[in-house]
């Protein structure tokens, strides 16, 4: 299945380290995204896309960053989105002769959103350092496999800390957790380093604004930037 043709959402409910709630939907002919609907992220993104679980499976991270899975994945729900409602046209008046009906031309490829693909994963630091925790190096092992089989396609690895401290130290400490994340994609899994780029955004983009010191907020966002 093609990136461009399907949908898959995620939703997680961040509510505790033990919560591992996910879903997951695949719908036909929209793009590819987890994000919230909050206001969009700089560099084009649409918003700040809510965590997946704590132990999301290769499967789940291939939909969200690939938009399609392998053929040893759990078949996903499809659904075609719902067709628009038909054009009423305008009521003629008394004695005047009806119109011709008015249809809209169907969206050729052109109208067809790009797709967007992307997801956040919680990713433990040791505090107020770019040290990876070990226990943070299994999800980046199942993202790597994922990077590995996806050719030469591009992703933007970017940092996201709490608003504990000031935003200049959460910008520096930010990009440095990202090109953490890059090295050791990098070192420990052999993917090129011209497939991947660090930025990161510091507390500017909060996945919870009214609690700006949890720790939900912190977190890596990883991007798909195409071939």
């Amino acid at each position: 299945m093609h990136a461009g043709l399907f949908h898959a959402q995620f939703e997680a409910t961040v509510r505790g380290p033990n919560n591992a709630a996910m879903r997951l939907v695949l719908a036909l002919g929209i793009c590819v995204w987890l994000t919230s609907p909050a206001a969009g992220l700089a560099q084009g993104l649409p918003g700040p896309a809510t965590p997946m679980g704590p132990n999301p499976s290769e499967c789940e991270i291939q939909a969200a960053l690939l938009g399609t899975t392998g053929p040893n994945c759990p078949p996903l729900a499809m659904q075609r989105p719902a067709a628009p409602p038909p054009a009423t046209p305008p009521a003629a008046s008394p004695g005047q002769r009806p119109g011709p009906v008015m249809v809209p031309p169907l969206p050729g490829p052109t109208a067809m959103q790009a797709p967007e693909l992307r997801a956040a994963f919680r990713v433990e630091f040791d505090f107020n350092s770019a040290v990876i925790r070990p226990e943070s190096r299994e999800i980046l092992d199942k993202v790597a496999a994922v990077m590995g089989a996806a050719g030469t396609t591009r992703f933007r690895i970017v940092g996201h800390t709490d608003a504990v401290g000031s935003d200049a130290a959460n910008l520096s400490l930010s990009k440095r957790r990202a090109a953490a994340v890059v090295e050791y994609l990098v070192s420990r899994h052999h993917i090129h380093a011209d497939r991947l780029e660090a930025s990161g955004m510091g507390a500017r983009e909060l996945l919870l604004p009214d609690q700006p010191k949890a720790a939900a907020n912190r977190r890596v966002e990883i991007v798909n930037l195409g071939g």
